[in-house]
C-alpha cells in the first residue's frame, strides 16, 4: 500500500464531506502542520486540478509582528483510534453492445487489508489566525510574497492537521484475476508474482491529512477568506475583477474532446517545429524529471518566472539532462522564446497533474515506444464523452501486446476509469471526475508523441 493511497482512504474516513486534504508524500509530511503557508496555482486550462503544493515557510516568517511566536498555539484533540480490517473478495461485471454484439465482462480480485492506527487532531483556532492577521502586517518585500503575487499563486494557510500517535503499519494483500489492469501492472513489477503483499510504515507524528484556510491579501493587510469559492484569489487590487480569468475558463460542461484536441494543438504548436535533434533533448529532460516531483515543481516555478521577467537568468538545470532542454528555451539573443517557454510550462502543468505511477509508467512507455499507440486509445475512451454523467464505453484495443495493453490500462485507471477486457475491446466506466483526469493525462500524452516522431 503506497503512502498516497493510505492518506486518501484514512482522510476519507474521518472526514466524507472532503475538507481534509490528503498528504500524498511522506518525505513532505512534515511541512503540511498547522500555521504552515501552501500554495496553489490559478487555473490556466479547465482539465487542471491544481493541487496544495509546500512553500518551506509558516505565517509568522512573513509577518511583521515581532511577537507573533508567543501567540501561535497548536492544540490538541483526543486521539482517536482507526481500526480498519478488509478479507474478501470484490467482483465487477460490465455488460454492454459493440457493434450490435452483446458483450459481458467480469473480473475477479482477492484482497485483504488491515490497519489499526491511532490519531489526533492538531490545530490552530479561528481566533487566534484572526489576532495574528489583524494585529501583524504582511511584509510585502519577503522574497516568497513578492514572487507569489507576480505569479498569482493563491496561497493558503493550514488550520488542522491530523497526526499519528504511534509509528504504525498498513499491510495489504491482494491477488488479481481476470483482466484488473492495474494489478496486472504490479504483477509484472514483480516479475510475474501472482499474489502481491505491500506494507508501509508510518512513523510516530507523521501528518496524514490537513485543512486550510485562505488568504487574502491587499496592500500589506492579511484576512482570511471564511467563505471561499474557485473565483476567491489571495491578492486582489482594489477595483481588480479577481474573477475574470476564472470565468474565461470553459466550464468542464462545456468542454469535450473534440475541444481538448484543438486546445492542445495550439498550445503544442511551438513543438512541431522543432528539430529532431532538439526533440531528442527536450525529450531527455521531461523524462528525466518525471520521477523526480520536487524537480517537476522547481523547473515548473523557473519557467513561470523566467516568462513573466523575460529573463533567461531565473532558468537553471538542476542537472545534466536538463541542459539540453533549459538552454535551447532562449534565442541566439538570450532573450526567452517566449511561444517554446509556454508550449514547455503547458507541458509540465499536465506531468504535475498526474499520480506518481502513472509517470513512472509514462516513462517506461516512451522507452517501449508505444506512447502514440496510447494517445489514439485515450483520444477514443475521451470521445465517449463523460465530463458530466457516469457513462458506460467499449473501444477498440488494437495495435498494442498484451504486455502493453496492461501497462497502458493500468495508466488509464489511475484517473479514475474502470475498465475490463474482451477480446479486442476495451470495456469500461468513466466518472466526471475521471474525464478531467484523463484529458490531464492526453495533454501529456500527446506533448510525448509530438516529441518522439
Amino acid at each position: 500500500m503506497s503512502f498516497c493511497k493510505a492518506t486518501k482512504s484514512l482522510a476519507k474516513q474521518l472526514d466524507p464531506k472532503g475538507d481534509l486534504i490528503p498528504v500524498d508524500s511522506i518525505i513532505n509530511q512534515n511541512h503540511f502542520r498547522p500555521l504552515c503557508l501552501v500554495q496553489r496555482k490559478t487555473k490556466s486550462s479547465w482539465w487542471q486540478n491544481c493541487p496544495f503544493h509546500k512553500t518551506g515557510y509558516e505565517l509568522g516568517d512573513v509577518l511583521s509582528l515581532e511577537d507573533h511566536a508567543a501567540k501561535l498555539e497548536v492544540k490538541d484533540s483526543d486521539p482517536i483510534i482507526i481500526v480498519d480490517q478488509v478479507d474478501g473478495t470484490v467482483e465487477g461485471d460490465f455488460g454492454g453492445r459493440v457493434d450490435a454484439t452483446a458483450v459481458e465482462v467480469k473480473g475477479t480480485a482477492s484482497l485483504s487489508h488491515a490497519r489499526s492506527v491511532k490519531v489526533k487532531k492538531i490545530h490552530v483556532s479561528s481566533r487566534v489566525l484572526d489576532s495574528l492577521t489583524s494585529k501583524g502586517n504582511i511584509n510585502m518585500d519577503h522574497e516568497f510574497i513578492k514572487q507569489s503575487k507576480k505569479l498569482q499563486r493563491n496561497l493558503y494557510v493550514i488550520s488542522e492537521a491530523v497526526e499519528v500517535v504511534e509509528e504504525t503499519q498498513f499491510d495489504e494483500s491482494s491477488k488479481a484475476e481476470g483482466s484488473i489492469f492495474y494489478e496486472a501492472w504490479i504483477k509484472m513489477k514483480l516479475k510475474g508474482a501472482r499474489d502481491t503483499r505491500k506494507a508501509i510504515v508510518i512513523p510516530k507524528a507523521c501528518i496524514l491529512a490537513f485543512a486550510v484556510k485562505q488568504l487574502r491579501i491587499q496592500d500589506n493587510t492579511a484576512s482570511l477568506y471564511y467563505y471561499p469559492n474557485k473565483k476567491t484569489r489571495t491578492f486582489e487590487q482594489p477595483g481588480f475583477q479577481s474573477d475574470a480569468a476564472a470565468s474565461s475558463l470553459p466550464s468542464r460542461s462545456l468542454v469535450g474532446c473534440k475541444d481538448l484536441v484543438e486546445e492542445v494543438k495550439w498550445e503544442y504548436a511551438t513543438f512541431t517545429l522543432l528539430s529532431a535533434n532538439l526533440c531528442c533533448k527536450f525529450l531527455t529532460g521531461f523524462v528525466a524529471i518525471m520521477t523526480e516531483n520536487d524537480l517537476l515543481l522547481k523547473l515548473e516555478l523557473q519557467l513561470e518566472e523566467a516568462i513573466a521577467n523575460n529573463d533567461q537568468s531565473k532558468l537553471k538545470a538542476f542537472k545534466p539532462e536538463l541542459q539540453g532542454l533549459v538552454e535551447n528555451l532562449c534565442d541566439a539573443s538570450g532573450a526567452i522564446n517566449t511561444d517554446l517557454a509556454e508550449a514547455v510550462l503547458y507541458f509540465l502543468q499536465a506531468l504535475s497533474e498526474l499520480m506518481e505511477d502513472q509517470l513512472i509508467i509514462l516513462a517506461e512507455s516512451v522507452g517501449k515506444k508505444i506512447v502514440s499507440q496510447q494517445l489514439a486509445l485515450v483520444e477514443s475512451i475521451l470521445k465517449n464523452d463523460f465530463s458530466c454523467t457516469e457513462k458506460k464505453f467499449a473501444v477498440h484495443a488494437q495495435h498494442l501486446t498484451e504486455e502493453d495493453l496492461n501497462i497502458t490500462g493500468a495508466m488509464i485507471e489511475m484517473s479514475g476509469v474502470t475498465m475490463g477486457k474482451n477480446g479486442p475491446h476495451l470495456l469500461g466506466t468513466g466518472k466526471p471526475a475521471a474525464f478531467t483526469a484523463l484529458s490531464a493525462l492526453y495533454v501529456a500524452l500527446y506533448g510525448f508523441n509530438l516529441l518522439s516522431t
